[in-house]
């Protein structure tokens, strides 16, 4: 059997991968507005991720600056979600709460969203699906 799944819907595909970077900025933005006593070190870097994310996405649905915007975008998934997981490990200095705390929501979004982006991202790598402003032209 020669049975293959591949998506040709670029713009989709782009709007997709925009929608998730804003996404996990998003939460970040919501936490970093909702939660008073957070430390100055982690203000400082919720505001990094927050514009590395809407820089990212602006990229993304850029002709030119696509491949820089998937790029910095999964540079910023991957260390958001390698801080998330140190962070339930082994705590933050000034939050020792966070330590084991796996069940947060605002958590738990901005995971789906980093993750889902990475699965993006692969499927890309893959030849799965393709982004704006590529297009397959694939037949059967």
């Amino acid at each position: 059997m020669d049975r293959y799944a591949a998506v040709d819907l670029p713009r989709t595909t782009t709007a997709a991968g925009a929608a998730l970077l804003l996404g996990l900025g998003g939460v970040h933005l919501y936490v970093l507005l909702r939660e008073a006593g957070l430390p100055n070190y982690l203000r400082v870097g919720f505001g990094f991720l927050i514009a590395c994310c809407v820089v990212a996405a602006a990229l993304v649905c850029g002709s030119r600056t696509a491949r820089a915007g998937w790029a910095l975008g999964g540079l910023v998934c991957l260390a958001f979600l390698v801080v998330y997981v140190v962070s339930r490990l082994a705590g933050l200095p000034g939050l020792p709460e966070v330590r084991g705390w796996w069940d947060s929501a605002p958590g738990s979004v901005a995971g789906v969203c980093a993750l889902t982006f990475l699965a993006v991202i692969t499927a890309i790598v893959l030849g799965i699906t393709v982004a704006h402003p590529r297009a397959q032209h694939w037949h059967d």
